[in-house]
């Protein structure tokens, strides 16, 4: 059976602890079966800083076989600030056009005016922040440079609706846990340490089961997704839930062939 991933990414100095990978597979009913929940900086030669953790993700995903992996950083920019005939020529030359996150933002921001355009998918999915945001450049670069681009340079893996899926390989796609949980209409301030919070990752947990979209976890994962204050943990099985529902045959328009497309609906 395919394997099922959903990624919970970070571009911040402490990526390897904030980056967590939800790994399952689909059960016979659709609903996604957890196997796994675990956080970069355990990976194969990760470690705590983003140079670490970020090849480590992108060489575990690589060798994953055929396999669905859902990541939360924006793909692509707006069409019209996409300068390249294809988003593969668009995301080979990335780190030319910005040789780190800091110089992304900043070029961005003075080419737009200081303007934080969206993308079309942004505008439908309603994610929180544009590609260039404070408080998303980081992980909009470090996606882009350093996990998607040495994957489709090799051939290694595909990401949709941009490119045709290779067989035996794995396909990335974009998701976001706060959009596919304001489409539910599930989406209470869960992310911290009071109890309170830990209440209302337990809804969003359960929410999930009711809505026959996640099976029941083991008492451990259980706890492992409660008990993790940031949401990181629970955020990549949210992601995981979208990326199993996802329609990856849908021919993409004009507008996703280059910028991209937040897939979110669970159903």
């Amino acid at each position: 059976m395919t394997r099922i991933l959903g990624v919970d990414f970070s571009g911040a100095s402490d990526a390897g602890r904030k980056i967590w990978i939800a790994e399952g597979r689909q059960a016979t009913h659709g609903a996604l079966e957890l196997d796994s929940c675990i956080a970069a900086i355990d990976l194969p030669g990760g470690g705590k800083a983003p140079s670490q953790a970020v090849p480590a993700l992108s060489r575990h995903i690589a060798g994953l076989g055929p396999a669905r992996v859902g990541c939360d950083f924006p793909f692509s920019l707006p069409r019209d600030l996409v300068k390249a005939p294809n988003w593969r020529s668009f995301a080979l030359r990335y780190a030319a056009d910005f040789a780190d996150a800091d110089t992304f933002r900043a070029l961005m921001r003075s080419q737009q005016n200081k303007v934080e355009h969206k993308r079309a998918t942004d505008l439908i999915a309603k994610t929180p922040f544009n590609s260039y945001n404070l408080r998303l450049y980081r992980q909009t670069w470090w996606g882009i440079a350093g996990l998607l681009r040495p994957l489709i340079a090799r051939r290694l893996a595909s990401v949709r609706p941009q490119q045709k899926i290779i067989a035996g390989r794995p396909v990335l796609i974009e998701v976001c846990a706060a959009c596919t949980l304001k489409a539910i209409d599930l989406y209470p301030p869960y992310k911290g340490g009071a109890a309170r919070h830990r209440r209302a990752r337990q809804r969003i947990l359960d929410g999930l089961i009711e809505r026959e979209a996640l099976v029941p976890p083991a008492r451990r994962m259980r706890a492992l997704l409660l008990d993790n204050e940031g949401g990181d943990a629970l955020d990549a099985v949210i992601g995981a839930v979208a990326t199993a529902r996802a329609d990856l045959e849908a021919a993409p328009d004009a507008f996703q062939r280059l910028e991209g497309r937040v897939y979110y609906e669970i159903g």
